[in-house]
Order: C-alpha cells, then sequence, then structure tokens
C-alpha cells in the first residue's frame, strides 16, 4: 500500500519532477565533455561540472518544486479527507528531492571516476545546500502567491541577481551566508562551510514557513475554490 501511494504521488508530481534534474546534469555534462575533448582543459570542464550542481540544478529543482505547489488545486476537498493537505504535499516534494539526490550523488560519483574533484566532502553541499534554499524559497512564494509565473519569476530574479552581483554577496558579511554560487565562483576557500551552513539554515527556514502556511489550507481559498 505505501509503494501504491508513492507512486501514486510521483505521477501526480509530474513528468517534471522525474525529468528535469536528470536534464540539467546530462546538459552540464555534455557540455563539459564537449570543452575537454575540445582541448578546453580540465580546469573549464571541472568548473562547468560544479556549476551544474550548484547553479543549474538548484535552480531545475525550485522551478519544479513550486508547480507541485501550485498544481494541488484541490485544498477545498483535503478540508473534508484525512490525509492533510500538507502531508500530500510534502509527500511529493520527497520525491523531488529523494530523485534529485541519487542522481547528484552518481554524478557526483561520476565526475570523480573522470578525475574531476568538483568540491570539499564528496561535493554533497555543493549542490544540496543551494538546492535546498532555492526550493525552499519557490514554495513559499508559491504557497503565498499561488502563481506559478509570480513565483518562477521571483526565483528566476533572485537567481539572476545572484549571477550579475556575485561580488557584491561574497563582499558583504550578511549577505555571504545566503550566496548560492561560493563553490563555483569562488571555490573551497574560507567562508565556504559557513555559507553551507547559512544556506541549510535558511532552507530549512523556508520550509517550516511553507508548511506552517499550508497546514492550514482554508486560509488559502478563495471564492475560485468554493
Amino acid at each position: 500500500m505505501r509503494l501504491t501511494i508513492w507512486i501514486h504521488e510521483a505521477r501526480r508530481a509530474g513528468p517534471a519532477a522525474i525529468l528535469a534534474p536528470p536534464a540539467a546534469l546530462l546538459l552540464t555534462a555534455g557540455l563539459a565533455t564537449a570543452i575537454q575533448l575540445g582541448g578546453g582543459g580540465d580546469a573549464r570542464a571541472r568548473l562547468l561540472l560544479a556549476a551544474g550542481l550548484e547553479a543549474i540544478v538548484p535552480l531545475a529543482v525550485a522551478m519544479v518544486a513550486l508547480t507541485v505547489v501550485i498544481r494541488e488545486s484541490c485544498r477545498e476537498l483535503h478540508l473534508s479527507l484525512p490525509t492533510r493537505h500538507l502531508a500530500t504535499i510534502g509527500r511529493r516534494l520527497t520525491v523531488l528531492g529523494v530523485s534529485t539526490a541519487a542522481l547528484c550523488l552518481l554524478y557526483t560519483a561520476g565526475a570523480a571516476l573522470a578525475g574531476h574533484r568538483l568540491g570539499p566532502g564528496g561535493a554533497l553541499l555543493v549542490w544540496a545546500a543551494p538546492t535546498l534554499w532555492l526550493a525552499g524559497f519557490a514554495v513559499l512564494a508559491a504557497a503565498i502567491s499561488r502563481s506559478a509565473v509570480l513565483a518562477s519569476s521571483l526565483v528566476a530574479l533572485v537567481w539572476l541577481a545572484e549571477q550579475m552581483w556575485a561580488s557584491e554577496f561574497t563582499d558583504n558579511a550578511v549577505l555571504r551566508p545566503l550566496f548560492l554560487f561560493f563553490t563555483s565562483r569562488i571555490g573551497d576557500s574560507a567562508g565556504w562551510t559557513t555559507n553551507r551552513v547559512g544556506l541549510l539554515a535558511g532552507g530549512l527556514v523556508l520550509f517550516a514557513a511553507t508548511a506552517a502556511l499550508l497546514s492550514r489550507p482554508e486560509r488559502l481559498l478563495t471564492e475560485e475554490d468554493a
């Protein structure tokens, strides 16, 4: 029965929840391979592989995560069911998180076999910390706005802002712990651990805020749901 529930939730999460993370990783792996075969050098290939983990995967996961929240339109039905609205959304986000983690671990292992070290600690926090933070921001924006366009625009804005004004984040002690691209922009230098811890803590806070909001689905109802 439990396996059936998880299969059902994986289907309800949508094809993007299964396809987006591997597509992001395959894209960066393919580009890195092309660079290396084209004589671009191991350093550039390694940087691109790390950027795939730290920048592309979190963006892909965040965009999928917000659609998981937006697509659940039966909030009024959940008020009369024993299964809480929050539990349903949580299972679908768990499917996304577990599949992403498995793929990132395989990707990191493949890079290691090819002789590329993508970050300290087995590269776990290279992708886990920014993914947790950006996905947490995405689901909170989706839960508050209930608009895929607005939520995705906010996620893209934050992602692009940190890319464009990277120095503003790295040079500011307050903003540095929230910089998503520390590894690919600066490397595992002083402040890397603080940055990763800051992202993990921030992501947990964002998900906790989203859980608090989704635990009261009646607050999210509008005349359209009636």
